[in-house]
């Protein structure tokens, strides 16, 4: 039994809906921006970054409730109702205990947690705020999208650093297979702050050169230009009645520092097939089956260059696969702003993230 993808929901830096983010990687569109950040001793810094567009939530979220919605939260929540939209699912004409959610993200809430901190050092570990403390967990992302479309079903985060997205995709699918769940949401979401810009730049892994336009995904070394954002896709059995996007042939998880490679090893298997490898270059490593990939004369891209380097970022990369795989179109890559290959309409695509801790992930995709 096969999974389908029947929705898609994106806020990003490139737009705030899901219409707007492919129609700028249509336009091959850089949404990197130089952007203020303040430092802990009060001054600012201007910086280029990729960040989201504030969250479309008209006609999805009620007012009220998206104001008690920290900012990372929001971007979560409305991308979800975009993709439940899209696949024409309606949360209350569902059995809540077969409706799951299954999230990926790698530094979580780091906005609420910095103020959770921050009340414990003012008024003392005693009278730290528990609400803070609540939204501060890492599962408050995959909480508050099951609280806003009443879910009662599987409801599981994943924070696997860099591979944290593709980790959800894989272990949502074998939910569905299970039949633990009808419908999945599964997403990826992290935030850019002022906090972990300042770190991330004293320790010279964000730029802070203005004169950098944008990503470079095929640099063999640099310094990174981060962003950040949310997308989700809602994910079903092939029996499902909906129309399907696009369709999930495999995923994967394994190890790539272990002398053998699983992953590789089954990605591989279907390299002769696909017409595209996408990848989850982060301007320091490249990809070693899109290497191989190159054999066989297949493409090899990959998008950050459209929407940043963050730890979630695969699910952007997800949102642009299924995107192209069922419009029949191609997005050109980018570098430091500028379109560096052709466009390639894919039919089947395979996606390689391998992380910096050791651990692999792939998938194929395929149009339905």
């Amino acid at each position: 039994m096969g999974v389908i993808v029947t929705g898609i929901g994106v806020v990003s830096s490139l737009g705030a809906n899901t219409g707007a983010f492919r129609r700028a990687l249509l336009a091959a569109e850089c949404p990197c921006r130089p952007h203020p950040f303040r430092r802990l001793d009060a001054s600012v810094v201007t910086a280029p970054a990729y960040i989201a567009q504030p969250a479309d939530a008209a006609g999805l979220i009620e007012p009220k409730k998206l104001r008690r919605m920290f900012r990372l939260a929001r971007m979560s929540a409305v991308a979800s109702r975009q993709a439940l939209q899209q696949a024409g699912l309606d949360p209350a004409g569902m059995d809540p205990a077969k409706l799951g959610v299954v999230f990926g993200t790698s530094m979580g809430a780091l906005e609420v947690t910095q103020k959770f901190v921050d009340s414990w050092l003012e008024q003392g570990a005693q009278h730290a705020s528990p609400l803070q403390f609540m939204n501060s967990v890492h599962g408050i992302l995959a909480s508050q999208v099951a609280l806003d479309i009443h879910a009662t079903g599987v409801n599981l985060t994943t924070a696997q650093r860099d591979i944290c997205f593709e980790a959800a995709l894989d272990t949502a699918c074998s939910l569905l297979e299970q039949r633990r769940a009808d419908v999945i949401l599964v997403g990826g979401a992290d935030e850019l702050t002022d906090l972990l810009h300042e770190c991330g730049s004293r320790l010279h892994q964000f730029t802070l050169d203005l004169s950098q336009q944008g990503i470079d995904p095929d640099a063999s070394r640099g310094t990174v230009i981060p962003g950040d954002g949310a997308a989700v896709a809602v994910l079903e059995r092939d029996d499902s009645p909906r129309a399907a996007l696009a369709r999930i042939e495999r995923t994967a998880l394994g190890r790539h520092d272990v002398g053998s490679d699983d992953v590789a090893s089954l990605a591989m298997k279907s390299a002769g097939a696909v017409d595209l490898v996408t990848t989850a270059r982060d301007g320091t490593s490249r990809s070693a089956i899109a290497y191989r990939g190159a054999r066989y004369a297949v493409p090899s891209v990959s998008h950050l260059g459209s929407f940043g380097q963050y730890a979630s970022a695969g699910a952007q990369q997800f949102a642009a696969n299924v995107l192209m795989l069922h419009h029949g179109e191609g997005y050109a890559p980018l570098a430091n702003g500028r379109p560096v290959s052709d466009r390639v309409a894919p039919t089947r695509i395979l996606h390689d993230a391998r992380s910096i801790s050791g651990n692999h992930a792939a998938y194929v995709v395929s149009r339905a």
